[in-house]
């Protein structure tokens, strides 16, 4: 059974700059709740509420996950989330939600093995997991100390090198393509370390040859990191950390305690996080044209505006393009959870493109017939948000084939597609209870008894993180999809071609929407 708290309230602003644009804060109604985590495209978000972790999208509000706490992080696209649950021994121990946790229950990592009981009843915790399945977090070893973990379900827990073994450490974050994990290994003194492990290189991150704190949060390919607590004359100031310019402090906002990066863009020019001491803080964000500044003020200076009585405490996490900003602050009412949303009005069309080549063809009419086994075919064309037929809310949505756009070629051969009662019409779903998808039910052609079909089935959910056709940008091989069923048939499916697929793009037409023309000086 579903248990789900309210959506959350929108303030939508109209940008006067630029022609039609919007930005959006909205309000995710957990009382008591605090952000922890954020999809590629800033639609899914992870958080916590005391015990309780949960699971936000726009249209379906925040869904508690029954048996799963602890949430810290997500693949970039939501799945699954990375956290903890209780095994059968009472303990707390590591573990992975993906979206259909509530009917099958977490999947359980568990303690390291051979290791000691944990502190509290806590034997471990995922604090992150990447696009390939890899989750990352803190475990206690056969002397209970704490110890950094990498875990997948082929090789199981491993204790992650460090350069002090006999010393504290964690895993905090971890790139979505899994080449890079970030977090922390204790100096001697005690002090925090930041560490970057990268293959076989386990690197300490020091500042003017002192040791800084923790590493937080990485980008997608762990070409940039984040993190906390690198001393300068200003105090302790957040950092940024590229392989060329090493560790670089970014600001820090008031008189006293610590900044902090916890969220990074994917280009590493946007940043954000929160300075201060305690509950007394501030959400920031820092790029390299504004330098560190309050959150509230970069999106006042985006066209934003933050509702009356709200105080922006912590940004926790930005979405890959920088656009999306999730966190949490206090209103009239306590401690919330927000998503501030600064991208111009979403794209209302999307192409669609896909290569492959026959498998086997022994159509006898139309363009195609006696194309031989092994000729290359190409299929593009637009699909449109006007008059679409939303199935599910952010789970599945029927978007109409602009219909003289679509093109089905191999060479001088063509061939069209014709309007029905049913469309035509391009369903794209998403975690749908887990599966993302990409179907184009059979629909006739211009040859006259013919159709065509083009149905994908992604059974992990890895391609979208809502079913808007905006933002997908992505591409797609065979590897992705568990089913390919693309075909071209005749008299009742006796007689067809049939495909095999190499790829399929979906791209926004027609958007611009740039928030910074230069990029960080990375230069060493």
């Amino acid at each position: 059974m579903r248990t789900t708290l309210h959506a959350g309230i929108a303030f939508a602003l109209a940008l006067l700059a630029g022609g039609a644009q919007a930005a959006s804060f909205t309000v995710i109604d957990v009382p008591a709740g605090q952000t922890t985590g954020l999809s590629h495209n800033g639609r899914i978000v992870s958080g916590i509420a005391g015990k309780a972790a949960w699971r936000w999208t726009p249209a379906r509000g925040a869904e508690i996950l029954t048996g799963f706490s602890d949430t810290n992080g997500m693949s970039g696209w939501g799945q699954p989330l990375a956290g903890a649950t209780t095994d059968g021994d009472g303990n707390t121990v590591a573990a992975v939600a993906y979206s259909n946790s509530n009917l099958v229950g977490p999947t359980v990592i568990g303690p390291f093995p051979g290791g000691g009981p944990g502190f509290d009843g806590h034997a471990s915790t995922a604090y992150d997991v990447s696009d390939t399945g890899v989750a990352v977090g803190l475990a206690y070893d056969a002397t209970n100390n704490p110890i950094a973990f990498r875990w997948s379900a082929a090789e199981g827990m491993t204790r992650l090198p460090v350069n002090r073994p006999a010393n504290y450490s964690r895993a905090n974050a971890i790139s979505a393509d899994g080449s890079t994990i970030v977090g922390w290994n204790d100096q001697d003194n005690g002090g925090r370390t930041g560490v970057i492990w990268r293959g076989d290189q386990v690197i300490d991150l020091t500042y003017n040859g002192e040791g800084v704190g923790e590493a937080l949060a990485t980008n997608s390919d762990g070409s940039v990191v984040v993190g906390t607590s690198v001393m300068t004359e200003l105090g302790s100031e957040a950092w940024r950390w590229t392989a060329a310019t090493g560790v670089q402090p970014i600001g820090f906002i008031g008189f006293m305690g610590t900044a902090f990066g916890f969220g990074v863009s994917d280009d590493g020019n946007v940043v954000v996080g929160a300075s201060g001491f305690g509950w007394d803080r501030s959400a920031v964000i820092w790029t390299p044209e504004t330098g560190m500044q309050l959150l509230s003020d970069y999106a006042a200076a985006q066209g934003a505006e933050i509702p009356a009585g709200w105080t922006l405490m912590t940004a926790s996490a930005v979405s890959a393009d920088g656009k999306t900003i999730a966190g949490w602050g206090m209103n009239d009412v306590g401690l919330n959870p927000f998503v501030l949303d600064l991208h111009a009005s979403e794209a209302t069309q999307a192409l669609v493109e896909a290569t492959g080549t026959v498998n086997w063809n022994d159509l006898t009419s139309g363009p195609f017939a006696g194309l031989p086994v092994g000729t290359q075919v190409s299929m593009s064309f637009r699909i449109t948000a006007e008059d679409a037929l939303e199935m599910e809310p952010d789970q599945a949505t029927k978007y109409p084939v602009v219909l003289d756009s679509f093109r089905l070629e191999s060479g001088a051969a063509s061939e069209t597609l014709v309007a029905n009662a049913a469309g035509p019409g391009l369903i794209l779903s998403n975690d749908y209870p887990k599966s993302d998808g990409i179907h184009l039910f059979s629909t006739p052609t211009a040859t006259a008894g013919q159709t065509l079909e083009f149905e994908l089935f992604n059974p992990g959910g890895d391609l979208f993180d809502s079913d808007s056709l905006a933002r997908i940008n992505r591409t797609f091989g065979p590897e992705f999809f568990e089913k390919i069923a693309w075909s071209v048939q005749a008299d009742g499916g006796a007689t067809g071609m049939w495909l095999d697929l190499e790829s399929v793009t979906i791209t926004d037409v027609g958007q611009s929407d740039t928030l910074f023309a230069d990029g960080f000086d990375d230069a060493p």
